[in-house]
């Protein structure tokens, strides 16, 4: 893992963006599997700048809640749709998703790994931290799924969206399991925003543990990882 700390977030952003546009003038058309979330929303404005270099990209959605439909404000679906595919003039052929509506789940996660599988690995894949060291919706537990699958959500992972704990079952999340993650040919991992030193300083103790699935980033031999130095004080 390389780490590269950054002065601002705006610096953070820019950075990132012309990690992906290095890759991009290798090969346009990426298979680029999306975070959303406040850590990416910065790279995908400086990338929306560039949208010739940019909109051949193949999407796929990383993850997306559950509970709430795919048309609600809050969803992933949303978020990819405003900052990346319009913006980015990307035609749905060429978008990944999936549903998370619980009469769906089974079928969306072998549908999605079976994608994966087919037509992976990504050559770019973009991770933000949560605040208790979770990577896409691998949250931390005795044990890591590998493939695409429905995961429980801890509760330092809804607490920003009340709507996620109103449905008749627990929060959960449809993710990229831990393979797709470790089989990426390029990880770009972002670490900012306020609440996350304790899950940076298990990071930079390179200790691997599932109840820090975001130390398993350093057996990948591929990750350029960005810090925004103002994630590092309270």
């Amino acid at each position: 893992m390389n780490i590269q700390y950054v002065k601002d977030y705006e610096s953070f952003s820019k950075q990132a963006a012309g990690i992906v546009e290095q890759e991009a003038s290798k090969k346009s058309n990426l298979l680029f599997c999306a975070a959303t979330g406040n850590s990416p929303t910065g790279m995908y404005a400086e990338m929306a700048k560039k949208p010739s270099i940019f909109g051949s990209l193949t999407i796929v959605k990383m993850d997306e809640w559950g509970i709430i439909p795919l048309d609600h404000p809050d969803s992933c679906e949303t978020y990819i749709k405003k900052h990346i595919l319009e913006p980015l003039h990307i035609p749905a052929e060429r978008y990944i998703s999936f549903d998370t509506a619980p009469g769906k789940v089974e079928e969306e996660c072998e549908r999605m790994e079976n994608y994966i599988q087919k037509n992976g690995p990504f050559d770019v894949i973009i991770l933000g931290l949560g605040k208790n060291g979770h990577i896409a919706f691998n949250e931390p537990g005795e044990y890591l799924e590998t493939g695409f699958h429905k995961n429980l959500l801890e509760p330092s992972t809804i607490q920003h969206d009340p709507n996620l704990s109103k449905g008749t079952e627990p929060a959960y999340g449809l993710c990229v399991g831990m393979q797709g993650i470790m089989q990426a040919k390029k990880i770009i991992f972002l670490i900012t925003g306020k609440g996350k030193q304790d899950a940076i300083q298990e990071i930079l103790e390179r200790r691997i543990s599932t109840y820090c699935p975001a130390t398993f980033l350093w057996m990948h031999p591929n990750v350029e990882c960005l810090i925004d130095m103002s994630s590092l004080s309270t």
